[in-house]
């Protein structure tokens, strides 16, 4: 199964597959297929729409557009927490294109293909395989990252909102130009644009925060909840396992919805939680509470590097 967690024996390569790589590699491909795929499934539906604009809007239209979809597609060959961060905000932007282009449209079979593949490219930017492998991009060495789950309030409204406000502040302004409002239009970009450009560094931020698994250790890197990375030694954890439900660990999920790790040492760990400028004010923790996007792929990866785990 493309989701199993356990190592494999590549039999082509003769390597050991690791824990949700598979499931990684296979969410990235459809990711740039889909994208690869845009100007075939979306141009009958663009054409309709440019289709009155005059010659100077259509031409730059068109140059605005191909020049997107080359540097989107580029982008999705350069896993990094960046690029990662690129896609996110394309996604949703290509699918709201979509959308409005087939409002109008007469093929409805190709209104139906071009709205369908540019929804593949919006869901697979945001699915779990697809944030650790871009996320995995950044490593060093024989680490390994997990992207961290979005806090809660930042999942369910946050997130979406800062999503759609720069979706919406990097289109408007350009689609009321091409409607013939070029005042307005200029405008709306100029301040949409700005606007976009502080938003898309919120998500940025919000897609540093993960898990490392280093040699040394676990790393929790996630600037909300720490004013700085703490990395707990091998030596000293005692285990790495699925929270149980009367644990006492310091919770550091940020109320994150789904299942959340417990790493446990075997002596208190001094951390430096966010708000905390002295030593007076560093917290003493015997065990911690963190809430990777695929807590199960972190639990098996954990155990193929002989961490405590169970």
């Amino acid at each position: 199964m493309a989701g199993s967690t356990t190592p494999r024996r590549n039999k082509a390569r003769g390597i050991t597959d690791q824990p949700g790589r598979r499931a990684e590699r296979n969410a990235t491909f459809a990711l740039r297929c889909s994208w690869l795929l845009l100007p075939a499934t979306l141009a009958p539906l663009i054409g309709n729409l440019l289709h009155h604009a005059d010659t100077p809007a259509h031409t730059a239209t068109s140059v605005v557009l191909w020049s997107v979809w080359a540097l989107v597609l580029t982008t999705s060959l350069i896993p990094l927490p960046s690029t990662l961060t690129v896609l996110r905000i394309a996604g949703p932007g290509v699918l709201v294109l979509a959308v409005w282009s087939g409002v109008n449209a007469d093929d409805g079979v190709w209104t139906a293909v071009g709205i369908l593949n540019a929804l593949l490219a919006a869901v697979t930017a945001f699915t779990a395989p697809v944030a650790d492998r871009f996320v995995d991009g950044a490593s060093y060495g024989d680490e390994r990252r997990f992207l961290l789950r979005a806090p809660g309030p930042v999942a369910l409204v946050l997130g979406p909102l800062t999503t759609a406000v720069t979706v919406t502040g990097a289109i408007l302004g350009p689609a009321l130009i091409v409607d013939g409002r070029g005042i307005v239009g200029v405008g709306a970009t100029i301040v949409g644009w700005s606007l976009a450009a502080i938003t898309a560094r919120a998500l940025y931020r919000l897609g540093r925060r993960w898990v490392v698994l280093v040699p040394a250790g676990f790393v929790l890197h996630d600037h909300l909840a720490l004013a700085e990375p703490t990395l707990l030694q091998r030596a000293g954890l005692e285990r790495i396992t699925a929270a149980p439900f009367d644990t006492d660990a310091l919770d550091l999920t940020q109320r994150a919805r789904g299942l959340a790790l417990e790493v446990r040492c075997r002596k208190p760990h001094d951390l430096l939680p966010v708000g905390a400028r002295g030593a007076a004010e560093i917290v003493g923790a015997e065990a911690l509470l963190c809430s990777p996007a695929r807590p199960d792929v972190v639990l098996a990866e954990a155990a193929r590097r002989r961490l405590p785990t169970g």
